[in-house]
């Protein structure tokens, strides 16, 4: 019998500081599910995850196996772009709907201030 996990997954996508040394990173989390469709109980630590990523609508498998409800992403990231992951969840091999998208807009790095600034009127 093929049990459909719900998705009421919340999403919190935020980008490391905006001064990047070896480019950008996305730390992405979610709420797992904690029943199936049908309403019964979806053991603990039976789910994994993958992760989505991409263009809005358009995204594509990044990380598959995850077994936390975080995942920290720094391939695909490129400064001032959008980036978009959805998150469905795996039990028993059983798929769910994929989770709402969520997007956020990569910062450019701001260049530091002018200093030593000198001025000679004659």
């Amino acid at each position: 019998m093929r049990r459909l996990i719900p998705l009421t997954f919340m999403f919190l996508v935020s980008f490391a500081a905006v001064v990047y040394a070896a480019g950008p990173t996305a730390n992405v989390s979610w709420t797992a599910p904690t029943t199936n469709v049908d309403g019964s109980a979806i053991p603990a630590g039976s789910l994994t995850y993958t992760l989505y990523q991409g263009a809005t609508g358009s995204e594509a498998p990044a990380i598959s196996n995850l077994t936390a409800t975080t995942a920290t992403v720094t391939a695909g990231l490129t400064a001032g772009a959008t980036v978009c992951f959805k998150v469905v969840a795996i039990e028993n091999g059983v798929q769910s709907a994929p989770s709402n998208e969520a997007c956020s807009t990569i910062p450019k790095p701001v260049p530091g201030v002018p200093t030593q600034i000198t001025v000679v009127i004659h």
